[in-house]
């Protein structure tokens, strides 16, 4: 064999020869992760911002109630994301409902649905509706707004919303804007804090509570926190301070504009625990007032209803309206006596009158 050919074919071993004193130089052994370790999302804290304990007040009486929570406009959100607030206002004694649809229900269907279950609400939860609020739905949030139910008004400017149709019957408008700050902000200038708050309930023992994609509200009525003078609107100039949270025309009317700073792990962040616990007394303080219309629903809470009937004629029709009591959760009995301290329903004939 030649030189030429005997240098060609030395060239492949010499080349294996030095990749396996390499390797054998520099290996150190495989990698093996580290076990991984499941922390609870609850658990969760930013870096920025020190955690709050949470401070459910619980300062609200304890009182039988119904929050009703919109979901039959498309609403974005999770109902994962609620739990927080959800918890804090059946620990109240209220119960909690969601009104359902189809977002392409005819209005005539959804007007039914809604009217029902506002009929017995005491409060009423709206969160980014993404389907526009009609005309005639607006009308029926604004009679139980008007009969003394809390309304609550939730948005985000990163969320697709269409809730300005119905904030606008009560003084709200949600700007299409994101609050921010450069100066003092938790790792993203977006998630500001708001240390300057109206004195109300609503407020009471914040100090610092941090928001996370806030936009600001234009209101009729009085603002519940204001930013200071570092926080910049992305579309308003000149402004000097803005409202993430304001009460609308009525004081039973509340915008939020921040939707993330209730969700896990961002409600214990700061103060927001605190603050979610006051929105909480907020919703379950209700001086509802009932109209005949509403039966049987001004009954609701009590400890039961007495069927009295003007005569034996009558024991079969309430033996009826007994069982049918008891399809809303209602405890009854027939009566041909009135128990005075006792919730009554009169079952007879105009002749019965006196």
């Amino acid at each position: 064999m030649s030189p030429k050919l005997l240098t060609i074919a030395l060239i492949p071993l010499f080349a294996a020869a030095t990749f396996v004193a390499v390797f054998f130089f520099f290996y150190r052994g495989g990698y093996e992760p580290p076990p991984l370790v499941d922390i609870p999302y609850e658990e969760l804290t930013s870096p920025g911002a020190p955690s709050g304990t949470a401070a459910d007040s619980g300062t609200a009486r304890v009182s039988n109630g119904l929050m009703v929570i919109d979901a039959l406009h498309s609403n974005f959100y999770a109902e994962r994301e609620l739990v927080s607030l959800t918890s804090w206002v059946a620990n109240r004694g209220y119960e909690v409902e969601f009104v359902r649809g189809s977002s392409r229900l005819p209005v005539e269907e959804k007007l039914l649905l809604l009217e029902e279950k506002l009929r017995g609400a005491d409060s009423f939860l709206v969160i980014l509706p993404r389907v526009r609020y009609e005309e005639e739905e607006v009308d029926l949030v604004e009679q139980f707004v008007e009969k003394g139910g809390k309304l609550v008004l939730i948005s985000e400017p990163t969320r697709t919303s269409l809730i300005n149709t119905l904030g606008k019957r009560f003084g709200i408008e949600f700007q299409p804007d994101y609050l921010y700050n450069t100066v003092e902000y938790d790792h993203n200038f977006r998630h500001i804090y708001v240390r300057d708050f109206q004195p109300d309930p609503l407020t009471s023992a914040l100090d610092t509570i941090a928001l996370f994609i806030a936009g600001s509200v234009r209101t009729s009525g009085n603002g519940v926190a204001i930013t200071d003078v570092n926080t910049r609107s992305s579309l308003l100039e000149g402004a000097s301070e803005f409202y993430p949270i304001a009460f609308g025309s009525s004081r039973n009317v509340l915008a939020v504009a921040d939707f993330t700073f209730m969700v896990p792990p961002y409600n214990a962040l700061l103060d927001n625990d605190r603050l979610l616990s006051n929105v909480a007394d907020y919703l379950t303080d209700s001086q509802r007032e009932y109209i005949l219309a509403d039966f049987p629903y001004f009954y609701k809470g009590r400890q039961g209803v007495d069927v009295v009937v003007g005569q034996p004629s009558l024991w079969e029709v309430g033996l009826d309206i007994s069982n049918g009591l008891s399809d809303f959760g209602l405890s009854s009995g027939i009566s041909d006596l009135e128990d005075v301290s006792q919730d009554t329903l009169f079952l007879g004939l105009y002749e019965d009158s006196g």
